[in-house]
């Protein structure tokens, strides 16, 4: 079957957050613009980062007023959650915002969207699906994912990721978090408030990459919040375990000061980090220069291959 040849001014691949600034940007201001995207429009922050997490937040702020109300003379009782409806609560607030986000919005702003995975095939050319698109501009803006480390065991046992955390519908009894970065710690204090026991387990600091001073006024208070954060410790392996009447867990072995024990929990999170999603581009039949932290670009974000642009975090 002969390919469909596009000529657009810009073409971007990756409907995220950054993707899709850039084709609405580009497309209002006149330009010829195609977007690709293989997965869900809207991308990590809509579907899986930036809304849900900030829709459980709310609702573990909302649990926790209603426990703090007794220092304001309002008598403060611990509430009832209903993660079910928590559940819910997310998945209505990202249906809500998902219209912006969709490819019929785009479509309306002049955009052609295509809904496959793209690659380059050369320094001026992407292949996408039935399409080959020879863009004056190309932008890439594909994202990461999770990072998954290779922890003995960890293959062998379910675990979630901020990918899938937010898909549970039944309380963690107890949620075991490896990782304690931004993404870690938000969720973990937020099940500690919404009624869960929580333990973070972290291999070297605690939001190591932000201010010290202001990071230990947030430990503090994630610490207050009832969360157990074993900082400089190490994971071992991890293991299924089953408790009583036969309820399926996981047994975390950790070592801390050359000490080894093992945590047992309900569930598990890994949340160790991202790393950018590139394997299926071929940037190297495009000539971009890149490494496993991401794409190489100069302080204009301008790649190695002077027709292709980097965006995201």
């Amino acid at each position: 079957m002969k390919s469909e040849i596009l000529t657009p001014d810009v073409c971007i691949i990756g409907g995220g957050s950054g993707g899709l600034s850039v084709a609405a940007g580009a497309s209002q201001m006149g330009a010829e613009t195609v977007l690709i995207e293989s997965g869900k429009m809207g991308g990590d922050c809509l579907n899986y980062g930036c809304v849900p997490s900030k829709a459980l937040i709310a609702a573990a702020h909302h649990a926790e007023a209603a426990r703090a109300g007794r220092s304001f003379g309002v008598n403060g009782a611990e509430p009832e959650i209903d993660h079910a409806a928590v559940h819910d609560h997310i998945h209505g607030v990202i249906s809500k915002i998902a219209p912006h986000d969709s490819v019929e919005r785009f479509e309306s702003l002049g955009v052609t969207v295509i809904s496959d995975r793209g690659e380059f095939v050369g320094p001026r050319s992407v292949r996408a699906g039935a399409a080959v698109v020879k863009a004056r501009r190309f932008v890439i803006a594909t994202g990461s994912a999770p990072m998954v480390p290779p922890i003995p065991g960890l293959d062998e046992v379910p675990f979630l990721t901020n990918e899938t955390i937010f898909d549970l519908r039944q309380r963690p009894s107890h949620l075991i978090v490896v990782g304690g970065g931004p993404i870690g710690l938000e969720i973990a204090q937020s099940h500690r408030r919404l009624g869960a026991r929580v333990t973070v387990v972290e291999a070297f600091s605690a939001l190591s990459k932000d201010d010290p001073e202001l990071t230990a006024v947030v430990l503090d208070r994630v610490r207050s919040d009832g969360v157990e954060i074993l900082e400089g410790t190490a994971v071992q392996s991890v293991a299924a375990f089953r408790g009583k009447r036969d309820v399926p867990g996981v047994a975390v072995t950790i070592e801390q000061h050359g000490i080894r024990r093992t945590v047992i929990g309900s569930h598990l999170l890994v949340a160790a980090g991202r790393r950018p999603n590139l394997s299926n581009l071929n940037l190297e039949a495009a000539g971009i220069g890149y490494s496993r932290k991401g794409i190489t670009v100069d302080a204009r974000l301008r790649t190695t291959n002077r027709r292709v642009f980097a965006i995201g975090d």
